[in-house]
């Protein structure tokens, strides 16, 4: 039994490692969340797991997302493909990410004011000629990253800071209504006129009294 429980363990361990190597070499777009209608930065990380450089990478921009542009890379060189004014495609090249490396590419646009699910499909070229094809389902060897639209962008916190002052202004009145209720039963007066005069008709009282008894 006692032999028996580190080889389990280093099964574990083994099929863990199976498990997660391929997922750090996968061409990956994040953050993997974004608000629906939000302007987002997003990350576009490519590793090579070959032992050729990669030499061009092409990010297919899913529809609903609106790009407006790139920052550039040291060393790459960048090309929009265009269809009625939005960029649907974008390819870095010139530049090379040797093996054990991976470079970063930044877009920024704007996220789709529908929810769901958005995979960006994209295309890996290495120095041999041999293109990877990072567009298939999340189970699959060769996933397209996806990035999750959630309801609640700006659209959203501004229709809550809408409701605060909604909310505050209505307090506000009602407070006020409060008030001129008081100052009408009082005749116009504020109450605290009334409190002042009977604290100085406690004061005198007290003053006479310490007068008849000192008398």
């Amino acid at each position: 039994m006692r032999n028996y429980l580190p080889r389990v363990a280093l099964l574990g361990a083994l099929l863990t490692l199976a498990v997660s190597t391929p997922a750090w070499a996968h061409v990956v777009v994040s953050p993997e969340e974004a608000a629906a209608g939000d302007y987002v930065t997003l990350t576009v990380s490519v590793p090579t797991e070959k032992e050729v450089p990669t030499t061009e990478i092409r990010v297919e921009v899913p529809e609903g997302f609106v790009l407006s542009g790139v920052q550039p890379v040291p060393g790459w060189d960048y090309a929009f493909e265009e269809d009625r004014g939005l960029v649907t495609a974008v390819t870095w090249s010139g530049g090379d990410i040797r093996p054990r490396e991976f470079q970063q590419f930044l877009l920024q646009a704007q996220a789709p004011e529908e929810p769901g699910e958005y995979p960006w499909k994209a295309f890996q070229t290495y120095e041999d000629g041999s293109i990877v094809k990072w567009t298939g389902p999340p189970e699959s060897e060769e996933p397209a990253s996806v990035v999750e639209v959630v309801s609640g962008g700006s659209g959203g916190h501004a229709s809550e800071a809408e409701g605060d002052a909604e909310a505050s202004s209505h307090g506000e009145a009602t407070t006020a209504a409060a008030n001129d209720e008081t100052l009408a039963s009082t005749g116009g007066a504020s109450p605290l006129l009334y409190v002042a005069l009977g604290l100085g008709g406690l004061s005198f009282g007290v003053l006479l009294v310490r007068r008849v008894v000192g008398s």
